[in-house]
């Protein structure tokens, strides 16, 4: 299916193409935007404003501050918190002063949180308190190097524990402009920025060397996917922790000047976009699987005409041409029936991002009958993480489209997904061997099975998956496991 521009691209945004780093590109874009709101966040039961002069601010406060307490570049330092403003804030802090940040996953366990910090050898924790501060505590019980933890919980401060300190205590130490903008000046686009730890389905975690130039690659490429607009506004979900979410909730929106919506969490998802209401929303894809049933679940629920009658929307949503009475029809019953949908979404999406794993076709068809474009788009952590995505312009569904800017796909003799580009990691930290057997000829063996037909990728299968009969016959499970997931038994 192939779908129409649905927007004006008379107010669309630019980044700086010369960045030399991501802080950098902030502070570039808080020039130009000083009032405008850089984040939401939910306070009291309503969402509250932080201007782009606000977070920017308080990210040279808690630059400075470090710097102060003497630490540099190339420290690596962590940050175990909840999708929320003073993420943000300590990220783009730990990259102003050239170190390097570690981001944890809430969900990890103890043993897991352990793990990263003595392969990373973190000088620094970041926490923001309750369980995710007693999982840190338990974790350091085995971590032989000397941490100091910064807290936003005022109650874990209290503890016996004299390596846990309050981060407002560090925000107090008075800012130090000239302090800070000298080590801006010293970073560049090939230093390290972050260390992005895989998620060990195979083994243990790998970290994933990303600089900052990796990223930068991304953003800069992103007008050719999706042109964004002064008006536009991210719900942020996924983890940050996450490489898809980092890099599309969190540093493409500072560097284009968009506003950052944080949601509470993925079980207030339905209340936060309507609060909120959100232009975009990056997600993978059984966040939409869930929408979809949830939606489709309603109307079962509805008297059975107006079931007939979204059923027939959909399918008329669906022809690829309309005749006159048709097309009547369909934009009655979108008045009536597409309209109410697409408002419990908040109203205002105009393009949901789906990446981080397949998306089944009746899923995609879904939001683009509710006239919901679904741009697909296809990358690892390795990529920083994008390596393909769909130009909203000509979106084909089915696949997870071309190669996004400077980046090279080309498809091995064993049908592997091979790609190059500025946006490839530089390796895995303290990791030769995995390194070698990833990174070959500065090519990024991917590790998925795809085809490329008229510049579009599609992906078949994951290599490791594929199944050998007796007959020398390859099989790709994914099409059968794609049928199961939409069955509503199934989890």
């Amino acid at each position: 299916m192939q779908a129409t521009h649905y927007f004006s691209e008379n107010n669309d945004l630019t980044m700086d193409q010369q960045s030399c780093s991501l802080p950098h590109t902030l502070f570039q874009t808080a020039k130009h935007c000083a009032d405008k709101p850089a984040q939401w966040y939910r306070h009291h039961g309503a969402y509250l404003p932080v201007t782009y002069a606000q977070f920017t601010l308080r990210v040279r406060q808690l630059a400075s501050a470090m710097l102060q307490r003497g630490y540099k570049s190339g420290d690596h330092i962590a940050i175990l918190m909840e999708n929320r403003p003073e993420w943000a804030v300590i990220d783009y802090a730990i990259l102003a002063i050239g170190a390097v940040t570690i981001p944890l996953y809430c969900s990890y366990k103890p043993q897991d949180i352990s793990f990263v910090l003595n392969d990373s050898q973190a000088r620094v924790v970041f926490v923001s308190g309750g369980k995710l501060c007693n999982n840190l505590q338990d974790a350091l019980e085995s971590y032989p190097h000397s941490v100091q933890v910064y807290t936003l919980d005022s109650n874990a401060v209290e503890t016996d524990d004299k390596r846990i300190l309050s981060i407002a205590e560090l925000e107090k130490i008075p800012l130090d402009h000239h302090l800070v903008e000298q080590q801006l000046q010293t970073l560049h686009r090939d230093q390290l920025a972050t260390l992005v730890y895989t998620s060990g389905t195979t083994g243990n975690p790998k970290g994933v060397m990303l600089s900052h130039g990796n990223i930068l690659a991304n953003l800069e490429g992103v007008s050719d996917v999706l042109q964004l607009q002064n008006n536009d506004k991210i719900i942020s979900l996924l983890p940050l922790a996450h490489a898809l979410e980092r890099t599309g909730s969190h540093f493409l929106p500072y560097a284009y000047g968009l506003t950052v919506i944080y949601a509470e969490s993925p079980d207030r998802l339905a209340k936060n976009l309507l609060e909120s209401q959100p232009t975009l929303m990056i997600a993978v894809p059984r966040v939409l699987e869930v929408m979809r049933n949830r939606t489709l679940g309603q109307i079962k629920q509805q008297p059975h005409l107006l079931q007939k009658l979204f059923h027939y929307y959909l399918t008329l949503a669906q022809k690829p041409q309309r005749n006159h009475l048709q097309q009547f029809t369909f934009q009655h019953l979108d008045r009536l029936l597409g309209a109410k949908i697409r408002k419990r979404f908040g109203g205002n999406i105009r393009a949901l991002i789906s990446g981080g794993a397949p998306l089944n076709l009746e899923v995609a068809s879904f939001f683009e009958a509710l006239q919901i474009p679904v741009v697909e788009g296809y990358g690892l952590s390795e990529a920083a993480p994008l390596i393909s995505a769909n130009p909203i312009s000509d979106r084909r569904i089915g696949t997870v489209g071309r190669a996004t800017r400077g980046v090279e796909i080309r498809i091995a003799e064993d049908g592997e997904i091979l790609a190059r580009g500025p946006n490839i990691t530089q390796g895995y930290w303290k990791n030769r061997t995995a390194t070698h057997e990833t990174l070959q000829k500065g090519w990024l063996h991917t590790g998925d099975i795809g085809e490329i037909h008229d510049g579009y990728l599609q992906i078949t299968d994951r290599k490791k998956d594929i199944i050998v009969n007796s007959g020398g016959e390859n099989i790709a499970p994914q099409r059968i496991e794609n049928f199961l997931v939409m069955e509503e038994m199934i989890d």
